[in-house]
């Protein structure tokens, strides 16, 4: 071959490899470009597998969809990735980021349900996916796997793309130093996320139509009296509203207000102690396109614990936080009593679930328990018994609610 033959070989191979590297891939598909301080890679998004996650990242990497800037409860449409760090990088397992306080505590202020497929698994370098904390808590978090053996169990993290290009940047970013937390000594930044779109399929996406949350802020109302401030504002069924207060504008102190669900009347007022000679407030909602079907109060409902062993307790939860229970043992008498003492809550980082936590009965043992709803009316528990005198014991089983 000659010089010149071979000189044209090598700008070929070297074009191929530009290709590879950055991800300019020609085939169909929807691509995310990566540019870190350690060079570049592209994913590749599923987004016919994994549309709810796929329109969630787009949305968040081209600012075509807003999200909650946790500490000043601002809703923002800027590019979320940006600047973010790969704050864990654990070698020959994973690197993770999306999270803006660097920590890995934080997203953009909402949450939205897993989706598994089957052909998906963790078998490769490069799969990517949502990191979580939990059963439908994903948010912006993700990561990279950097072997092809994770050991991850299916239908865990929702998977949604895999590397296209640029693996050997993805493996190097996997063996950085690393101190607590497998947090890198050295910050391993994403500059920028840039979406591309090959073919009609792929233009034809629409990120606002996969059901993933809808953050705004709201215009309130206030209004002075002698000792409290009422806020008024607009609220809606399955949202989740944040109000936020601040003595200077610079530092805010977030609430939320919980989750409204069909169950419960829509509240659209709210007071807070005048604690101060000047406060300001503003609220930030949450709007999701389902229910999350956990009530914010189970006051006045009637919980049915169906126990895996046999047992059943009707419990009957007056206005008060008290209420009155029938157990019915899978052999024995039937019992009843009092509930002397409950706290229900909703879980806020996760959609469908809440928390029995604890409850007290006058001849039962108190119990601590998580509600995992199906439904707006049923679903799955488990926790613990503790009883007087020897060692506490797991309970599962299932729930009806009235």
């Amino acid at each position: 071959m000659s010089r010149l033959l071979r000189f044209k070989a090598l700008l070929l191979t070297l074009s191929v490899l530009d290709f590879v590297t950055h991800g300019w891939s020609q085939a169909n598909g929807i691509y995310a470009d990566f540019t870190t301080s350690m060079g570049s890679f592209t994913c590749k998004l599923e987004y016919a597998i994994a549309p709810k996650a796929c329109a969630n990242f787009i949305g968040l990497a081209t600012g075509q969809r807003a999200w909650l800037d946790l500490p000043s409860g601002r809703a923002k449409t800027n590019s979320f990735y940006n600047g973010i760090i790969f704050h864990r990088v654990i070698p020959n397992f994973v690197i993770q980021a999306g999270s803006p306080n660097q920590q890995g505590t934080d997203g953009p202020g909402y949450v939205f349900t897993d989706e598994f497929n089957p052909s998906f698994q963790f078998n490769a370098v490069g799969v990517l996916a949502m990191a979580n904390s939990g059963t439908n808590s994903n948010g912006s978090q993700f990561f990279i796997t950097t072997t092809n053996n994770p050991g991850l169990p299916p239908n865990t993290y929702t998977i949604f793309g895999e590397l296209a290009g640029g693996t050997n940047v993805v493996l190097a970013i996997g063996g950085v130093a690393t101190g607590a937390n497998n947090k890198p000594l050295t910050n391993v930044v994403i500059q920028s996320v840039n979406i591309r779109r090959v073919g009609t399929a792929a233009l034809a996406f629409d990120v606002n139509t996969n059901g993933v949350p809808i953050v705004t802020n709201l215009s309130l109302k206030l209004t002075n009296g002698p000792t409290q401030v009422g806020v008024l504002f607009t609220n809606k069924l399955y949202a989740e509203n944040h109000l936020y207060s601040s003595t200077n504008l610079s530092n805010w102190t977030a609430e939320s207000l919980g989750f409204e669900t069909a169950t419960m009347p829509l509240t659209n007022f709210v007071t807070r102690t005048k604690d101060t000679s000047r406060k300001f407030y503003s609220m930030a909602q949450v709007q999701y396109q389902t229910s999350p079907f956990v009530p914010k109060v189970a006051f006045g409902k009637q919980v049915v614990l169906s126990f895996s062993g046999g047992d059943r307790i009707t419990n009957n939860f007056d206005a008060v936080g008290t209420g009155t229970y029938v157990y019915v043992p899978a052999s024995g008498p039937t019992a009843t009593g009092t509930i002397t003492q409950y706290s229900w809550s909703q879980d806020l980082s996760h959609l469908y679930q809440g928390y029995l936590w604890p409850i007290y009965f006058s001849g039962l043992v108190p119990m601590t328990m998580q509600m995992n709803f199906l439904s707006e009316t049923n679903g799955g528990f488990n926790g613990t018994a503790y009883p007087a005198s020897g060692p506490s014991f797991a309970i599962a089983g299932t729930f009806t609610l009235k």
